[in-house]
């Protein structure tokens, strides 16, 4: 099943992470393409060194927008599946392993990896995670524990009840928005416990668009 999962990873200003990254997942897969965010270092030069496909935007989409080129490209190469890491390291090859194996060997439509030991997150992600989760349970009546995890893989025949439209200063939204609408939709979900690793820095969303999240899953619930 391999053979029909398009692994997508989306890159910007990744030069000091994508070849580890990289290295890591070429053991294991063959069909991978990066999308590199028009990145301002090396990222793009240190991935051309690999036996993957790759597209280069001309500017910076946000990781929604390179969410749906991989989609895009999945599609059009006739993938059954597509799958998402992120490449900044905070994903283990192992764990994208395990939530492809899973939706091979199941029926699900969508399959999560969710990180369960939030203790090694940073302060900030934590809390935002406990809270989004607590909020999506109250509002869809299903128990999700990681609705903006970056580790997922889907059926792409499934596209017109998962699509998202998040983009500008929403494109951190594009995993929760997949997730509330694939529970909306009654897509079959499975939820797969992964490794957490934190980055060193604060990544992600800032305080301002956590907020505007919480606001977004309302939205998407009754609209």
């Amino acid at each position: 099943m391999k053979s029909k999962t398009l692994i997508v990873i989306s890159t910007y200003n990744e030069q000091n992470n994508i070849s580890n990254v990289l290295k890591e997942v070429c053991k294991n897969f063959k069909n991978i393409l990066v999308i590199d965010n028009n990145s301002e270092d090396q990222t793009l030069s240190k991935v051309k060194k690999f036996p993957v496909l790759y597209a280069h935007h001309n500017y910076n989409l946000g990781k929604s927008n390179s969410m749906k080129t991989g989609l895009d490209f999945a599609r059009l190469k006739k993938f059954k599946y597509v799958a998402y890491m992120d490449g900044d390291g905070q994903h283990k090859v192992s764990d994208l392993e395990k939530v492809c194996k899973e939706i091979y060997m199941s029926k699900n439509n969508l399959v999560i990896g969710y990180r369960k030991n939030l203790h090694y997150l940073n302060k900030e992600k934590m809390i935002g995670t406990k809270i989004l989760e607590k909020l999506f349970y109250i509002l869809y009546k299903k128990k999700m524990l990681d609705i903006q995890s970056g580790l997922r893989v889907f059926d792409t025949k499934i596209k017109k009840k998962i699509y998202w439209q998040s983009s500008g200063i929403r494109h951190y939204f594009a995993d929760a928005e997949i997730t509330c609408n694939a529970v909306k939709n009654n897509c079959k979900i499975a939820q797969v416990p992964i490794t957490t690793i934190s980055s060193k820095k604060y990544k992600g969303m800032n305080l301002l668009q956590g907020l505007l999240l919480v606001i977004m899953i309302f939205i998407w619930r009754f609209f």
